[in-house]
């Protein structure tokens, strides 16, 4: 596929994106649709998750699950890197926070972990 079939199709997203808005379509039920890239997503202001993580574990339905995973449901590592898109690697992050809750997470970070946090925040 050369460049300009890369900006057709990605003007063909942008433009469903913004029909779909424009029928009321909520961004959850525009992600669930799981079919656009994502940078049309970010060209069209939609948030790369509808998940906000809670101190506590939350349930994920099926869909949601499969919204927040890979599209094929493969995950790639290539040259020590997982996923090879980072959109896509913090999409399955933020689902996996979402269902293990933001306690459970804090709770196994190793003291070295903690300090690094305190020097970021």
């Amino acid at each position: 596929m050369d460049r300009w079939d890369d900006e057709e199709l990605l003007n063909t997203e942008i433009k469903k994106i913004e029909d779909l808005k424009a029928e009321g379509f909520m961004e959850k039920d525009i992600l669930d649709l799981n079919e656009f890239s994502y940078e049309a997503i970010r060209l069209c202001g939609l948030p790369l998750t509808y998940l906000i993580p809670k101190s506590e574990p939350q349930k994920m339905s099926l869909k949601e699950w499969d919204t927040h995973t890979s599209s094929e449901h493969k995950w790639e590592f290539y040259d020590g890197v997982p996923f090879s898109d980072s959109d896509e690697r913090d999409r399955v992050m933020l689902g996996l926070i979402y269902s293990s809750g933001l306690k459970h997470l804090f709770r196994n970070f190793t003291f070295q972990i903690k300090r690094r946090v305190d020097k970021i925040a």
